[in-house]
């Protein structure tokens, strides 16, 4: 019997054993990428109304992914976090539709100061809102001012650069921005925030909705225009180029978003070979893909030049049990090297503003670090990075930066700009007298030289 027993044991120990898997790499793997889904864009999902368990799991999803992920805290000192967290718990409890309770996300996530991370309501209610009029403003001489119309619609064309906003739908404009815009922006700098209210913003609304504005010119004569929202897409117009008097170019970049920009310039670059002086303009460049305006930059030199460099963050958390250091950064520095064979070796003036942002703001960085030409206008966004989006309750998502850039020579721009070698601000008087002050301080500068 004993030997029997010690038999059923030798078996079973047998049995034990070989059930012992070796290290699983790859399971390991699948199990830990399950945590760190990527996020979808679904237009059709529209729900009014969510539960307080769904409420809470937005407003810590916010959290989490900024406290992990975000890479400015840095930036933000004065940001307490976790009390802020639970500063909006109530709030977010206490919201009483999707819409509030969105506007709430926007509020907590208002605090990160950095125009790269933002909440976005569900698809469906965001294209409820992204109707506006083509028109942009500047805040000049403490008023709010026409800047350019780009409408093709006869009720607007009365619309001209250089009149005074007063009202929208009968509301005093600062109290309109106030209530319906400021609380909710998401923005890096102060002048990024401008930007985004009188550039983009301000006129914002359902599409296919009624606006009523008043005006005022420089005699003070009122003026009424009534419009009607429409889809707007800024991204559409890549690039122009005109010659101006002296044989010299003016490239207006408006966006890296599509690759179709470094084909445009390939084959207007005959044209521009012919000039005596180049200006280049992105004051109202968003950004996009910054290896198109690398691939731009590449004809402005013979040799390989370096870009902006990257800083990004990686968590250790056995360190972090050890007593040491969880948090570990991989800086990286990428030399461009140009490859077309085409060369622009003469005078290049860059023009940039509030307005240049992102992927323009690479741009703007490399040109500057590397000597390229003067820079004039004024300071630039302060923004790049790299956001990453992930889902949220009802639809909606979130991006939170994960990257942190700053120029090739050493000097940051992620919440402060890209100062311009000469300040050239527009004015109310320039405006409506008709002339671009910027791009004419550029035009004098390149006829001196």
């Amino acid at each position: 019997m004993i030997h029997r027993l010690f038999l059923i044991v030798i078996i079973l120990v047998g049995q034990v054993t070989k059930a012992q898997q070796a290290f699983d790499s790859a399971s390991y793997m699948t199990a830990y990428k399950k945590l760190y889904p990527g996020f979808r864009f679904d237009s059709t999902i529209r729900r009014e109304n969510l539960s307080t368990e769904e409420k809470l799991e937005g407003l810590s999803r916010v959290w989490q992914e900024a406290r992990f992920n975000f890479a400015n805290f840095d930036l933000v000192p004065n940001v307490q976090w976790d009390s802020l967290y639970r500063a909006y718990v109530n709030p977010v409890i206490a919201s009483k539709d999707i819409h509030e309770y969105y506007n709430v996300l926007k509020q907590f996530n208002q605090h990160l100061r950095d125009g790269h991370s933002r909440v976005m309501e569900p698809p469906a209610y965001f294209f409820d809102r992204f109707g506006g009029l083509p028109i942009r403003f500047r805040y000049l001489s403490n008023k709010v001012v026409v800047y350019e119309n780009l409408s093709d619609h006869n009720s607007l064309k009365t619309i001209t650069p250089g009149l005074v906003l007063e009202k929208i739908d009968d509301i005093p404009v600062q109290e309109y921005i106030k209530r319906s815009i400021s609380p909710y922006l998401h923005f890096s700098t102060p002048q990024d925030s401008m930007s985004r209210i009188y550039t983009y913003q301000l006129l914002s609304g359902k599409p296919g909705s009624s606006i009523k504005l008043a005006f005022t010119d420089k005699n003070n004569n009122q003026k009424i225009v009534y419009g009607v929202r429409t889809r707007i897409d800024f991204s559409k117009r890549l690039l122009d180029f005109d010659e101006l008097p002296g044989n010299i170019g003016h490239l207006t970049l408006h966006n890296f978003g599509s690759a179709e920009i470094v084909q445009q310039f390939d084959s207007l670059f005959a044209r521009i070979q012919k000039t005596s002086a180049l200006i280049i303009d992105v004051r109202y460049n968003g950004g996009g893909n910054s290896n198109y305006g690398h691939e731009i930059l590449g004809y402005l030199t013979r040799e390989p030049f370096l870009t902006n460099v990257s800083v990004m963050r990686s968590y250790h958390p056995s360190q972090r049990a050890w007593g040491g250091d969880p948090v570990k950064i991989d800086i990286q520095k990428d030399n461009w090297k140009p490859y077309r064979g085409k060369y622009y070796g003469k005078p290049v003036v860059l023009l940039i503003g509030p307005a240049t942002y992102s992927a323009a703001e690479d741009f703007t960085g490399a040109f500057k670090a590397n000597k390229f030409g003067m820079i004039l206008g004024e300071t630039t966004g302060g923004s790049t990075g790299q956001p990453l989006g992930y889902d949220l309750p009802g639809g909606g998502i979130g991006f939170i930066c994960t990257k942190r850039d700053y120029m090739a020579d050493g000097t940051e721009f992620v919440g402060t700009g890209i100062h311009p070698d000469v300040f050239v601000k527009p004015t109310l008087a320039g405006l409506q007298e008709g002339i671009d002050e910027t791009l004419q301080a550029a035009i004098n500068l390149l006829k001196r030289k």
